[in-house]
């Protein structure tokens, strides 16, 4: 049977890795018959990769305000290129992790209406998600949206953000909730849930492990990925990252010209970070609120034997902004900075140079002209007047 392969996250997941690898592979995956179809639009602050994004994409209009008749425009657009790849390929892929958090909150219907359209067209749904334990989820969403700032959250401190999120997005942590729901939807065994967690991916590797779930198996014809394509920033970057986002005066695109920098910074500290963002105690309290859930999880939707995840925290401080290596780091990233505008200050120096250049020479050959001109006229005056005196 055609199957439509949704995978949905979560947030945080290596999703971004995930995406790109399909992409990379695309003509490869044809080959084994499955089908990575491309955006049929752009969304602001959305990797086109994310192809799957047209199922619950909000769109907004030159004002700003949210048109919904284009949303619909955008959906039929998207599933009717769903409907055109299983013209000739037999597996479809489809890859967005907001869906998680729309089937939270945005738009519950999602799948109930995508599973319509499924039993229409005659295909079955599969959907991928992997978890992670709640805090690290927590902590990752933050500082994802720190280093995004695609959200009023962006400017919030990791303390600021725990007592917030708790409140109003309560219901994202809760795992099993919303794996009963999709199971609800497209049955049980149409619901394929993984851990987040090297130890239990095959070959150690999120990729291998993805693709060997939808039924391939990477084989040397893949071109692999070279690194993480969506890595985090350290926490040390992270703040500075936070306060460079309650900046008003910054445009988007400065702000990501300087994170640039910050995400090159980090790539050298963030293994060497041996802090927590929140308290032991902390940890513990907040995980326990899930303890009971996640052990249901494992035994209902994966039923290896294990627990869903390790409750272990690690007795480790809490991270402090004025540690030994924020003073280090923000000199590297002033420093980074300033040589970069130098040196494409320097360029432009030299491209301002050449045009200058140019136009003394064009100069040049316009008073050459001119002088030549003016002699040019004597002769033939000369001589029309010897002619015709």
């Amino acid at each position: 049977m055609k199957t439509l392969y949704l995978h949905i996250g979560t947030p945080k997941t290596a999703t971004s890795s995930i995406q790109k690898f399909l992409a990379e592979n695309w003509d490869v995956l044809q080959k084994h018959g499955y089908f990575f179809p491309e955006s049929t639009h752009i969304y602001p602050r959305v990797n086109a990769r994310r192809n799957a994004h047209f199922l619950s994409g909000r769109v907004r209009n030159g004002e700003g305000i949210r048109d919904k008749e284009k949303e619909k425009t955008y959906l039929e657009e998207g599933l009717q290129h769903v409907r055109d790849a299983f013209q000739n390929y037999d597996n479809v892929i489809l890859t967005d992790e907001s869906i998680w958090y729309c089937l939270s909150y945005l738009k519950k219907s999602l799948l109930c209406d995508l599973k319509k359209e499924a039993d229409k067209q005659g295909y079955q749904i599969k959907v991928i998600v992997y978890l992670r334990r709640q805090d690290k989820f927590l902590l990752s969403r933050w500082n994802q949206k720190v280093k995004q700032k695609s959200t009023s959250d962006a400017v919030l401190s990791c303390d600021e953000y725990f007592e917030l999120t708790q409140k109003k997005e309560k219901d994202i942590y809760q795992y099993g909730k919303i794996l009963d729901g999709i199971a609800e939807v497209i049955g049980k065994e149409n619901l394929i849930v993984r851990r987040f967690d090297a130890e239990s991916w095959r070959d150690g590797s999120i990729i291998h492990d993805f693709m060997h779930e939808i039924g391939i198996d990477v084989t040397p014809e893949f071109h692999e990925l070279e690194k993480n394509a969506n890595l985090s920033l350290d926490k040390n970057t992270t703040e500075i990252k936070r306060i460079l986002n309650q900046e008003e005066s910054f445009t988007m695109k400065e702000i990501s010209y300087m994170g640039k920098f910050l995400k090159k910074i980090s790539e050298n500290y963030i293994q060497k970070d041996h802090t927590e963002m929140l308290a032991k105690e902390e940890l513990q309290q907040f995980l326990k609120k899930y303890e009971t859930e996640n052990e249901r999880i494992a035994r209902e939707y994966i039923g290896d034997g294990h627990p869903l995840f390790s409750n272990e925290v690690k007795d480790l401080p809490k991270w402090n902004p004025q540690n030994e290596k924020m003073q280090e780091e923000i000199i590297q990233f002033f420093a980074a900075v300033t040589m970069d505008l130098r040196r494409t200050n320097e360029i432009q120096r030299q491209k301002i140079n050449q045009q200058e250049k140019r136009i003394r020479q064009l100069e040049k050959r316009a008073n050459e002209f001119v002088m030549f001109r003016d002699k040019a006229k004597h002769p033939f005056r000369t001589i029309w007047k010897k002619l015709f005196r």
